[in-house]
């Protein structure tokens, strides 16, 4: 942009970035399967990982790099998670 409020701040030059690869890759992964366990939807979540996954052509649902299976934490009831 050349809008003067913009000056100096710098975007990411690719699309392949951390900022959708792990914000949403391993961050709103972890949520939406955590919410799913304790039976709340995440549409605008959901939304947000298919986009990102189209726009890098990933699946990042496939790639599940951090969710409650990952963590181990696949096996737990919705009262053992609010304990941990």
């Amino acid at each position: 942009s050349r809008a003067p409020g913009f000056l100096g701040i710098k975007a990411q030059s690719e699309l392949d970035h951390r900022y959708l690869t792990e914000d949403v890759g391993w961050s709103l992964i972890l949520f939406t399967d955590l919410a799913a366990k304790l039976g709340v939807p995440t549409p605008v979540m959901d939304a947000l990982i298919q986009i990102t996954s189209v726009v890098l052509a990933r699946d990042l649902r496939a790639e599940g790099r951090r969710t409650l299976r990952t963590l181990g934490l696949d096996g737990l009831s919705p009262e053992e998670l609010a304990a941990l």
